[in-house]
């Protein structure tokens, strides 16, 4: 199938739009979600210092659940972020 220049032309040039628009957006949810997961681990440290530990919520559940979840994905976005750095 022959296509002529200018609409390929075009249609390079949206998905590469579409491509950097997904990107934009992947970038503002993963700086969103550190912020949150941030405030998210100030919680859990607040419970860990004022809450006493009960049977489901010890405050070893607390540390563990910052240190597995929170953390990891902080990690997992900061990276991401820093290869759409390197990328741009």
């Amino acid at each position: 199938m022959v296509f002529r220049e200018g609409k390929q032309r075009i249609y390079k040039f949206v998905s590469t739009c579409s491509y950097m628009n997904d990107r934009k957006h992947m970038r503002k949810v993963r700086e969103k979600r550190i912020c949150s997961i941030q405030k998210q681990i100030d919680k859990h440290e607040d419970k860990i210092k004022n809450e006493s530990g009960r049977l489901d919520t010890t405050k070893d559940y607390w540390r563990k659940e910052i240190d597995e979840k929170f953390l990891k994905q902080i990690e997992e976005d900061e990276n991401y972020l820093d290869e759409d750095d390197s990328t741009n």
